[in-house]
């Protein structure tokens, strides 16, 4: 059911949890922190700086931990690789910041937080794998939960609707580059993967610096530097890193169980840092979308997967 993974101390087990807690923590609050920095910046210079300062960070941070051998590649897989990145990164990204021009940061993170079920219809269509019942009855939730947010209980025309239909697009996207990149994932391990879609993306991201207004750095104000560098370091670089550590610790499905972090944490900062209120509507609409998640993956839990973990400790 799970696939073998290392074997853990129990002290580690905790580590490993907060760790993948604080990915999704970082995660949900991005959208806070590209709304601070669309202050100054337009969508392009905040695309292009984040990934470009990322990127070597990243292949710095992998060649300490994992040395050279874990940016080894077969040369005929990067034309593919490439691809991919444009739809992960320049495409996916470039749309992610657009909405959060026109719509909440609130209502991006939450209507992000979809995402399972973008990647389980997108599965289905392209590598026809079956939805289950329970697939099913989660996304239906899902996205009445959604819906809920988006119209904030009103049958009126959503004053946000542009924003919220780009972040949309920005999850279909997402699911895309994800099912499509199942293939490349199962030959490299996914830290390998994400420097060369790191990579590429960065490369494929300078055409759209140069055409942006290109303020200079010096001219950054405090929040605008503290947004990018979140952006940048913990958003890209860490996250990442805590990632692929705790999958390499726990089954990814199991990890990946931690997305409900992300809409607690972006709604909560999003009333904090930028006063984004938080009606009714909102609260019914998160409850129903984490329930929506925790339905589509009940059969698979964190609780249980911890456990079968702990289990295949023992008997090694």
């Amino acid at each position: 059911m799970y696939k073998q993974v290392k074997p853990i101390k129990n002290n580690n087990t905790s580590l490993v949890i907060a760790g993948l807690i604080l990915t999704n923590i970082f995660w949900g609050a991005s959208g806070v922190a590209v709304k601070v920095a669309q202050l100054q910046l337009g969508t392009f210079e905040i695309v292009a700086l984040r990934f470009i300062a990322a990127m070597p960070l990243l292949i710095t941070a992998t060649v300490l931990w994992k040395g050279w051998g874990a940016l080894k590649i077969d040369k005929k897989d990067l034309p593919y690789i490439a691809i991919l990145a444009f739809l992960g990164i320049p495409l996916e990204f470039l749309l992610q910041v657009t909405s959060l021009a026109y719509t909440t940061a609130t209502c991006f993170t939450l209507i992000f937080s979809l995402s399972p079920f973008f990647i389980i219809f997108a599965s289905a269509v392209l590598i026809k794998e079956k939805i289950t019942r329970h697939k099913s009855i989660g996304a239906l939730i899902g996205f009445i939960g959604v819906t809920f947010i988006i119209t904030n209980g009103s049958l009126a025309v959503p004053t946000n609707l542009l924003g919220d239909a780009v972040a949309i697009m920005a999850n279909i996207v997402w699911a895309i580059y994800t099912v499509l990149g199942k293939s490349i994932n199962e030959k490299y391990s996914a830290l390998t993967v994400l420097n060369y879609t790191f990579i590429f993306g960065a490369l494929e991201l300078v055409p759209f610096y140069l055409i942006s207004p290109g303020l200079s750095p010096a001219a950054f104000t405090e929040s605008t530097w503290t947004a990018m560098i979140f952006l940048t370091i913990f958003c890209s670089l860490v996250a990442f890193l805590l990632y692929n550590y705790g999958t390499e610790k726990l089954p990814a499905s199991i990890a990946g169980m931690f997305i409900y972090v992300q809409p607690l944490s972006g709604v909560a900062l999003a009333a904090l840092v930028l006063g984004e209120s938080i009606t009714v509507y909102t609260i019914l609409g998160t409850f129903l979308i984490i329930y929506g998640i925790y339905e589509a993956e009940r059969r698979g839990g964190i609780i249980n997967g911890i456990k079968n973990v702990e289990n295949n400790r023992k008997s090694q």
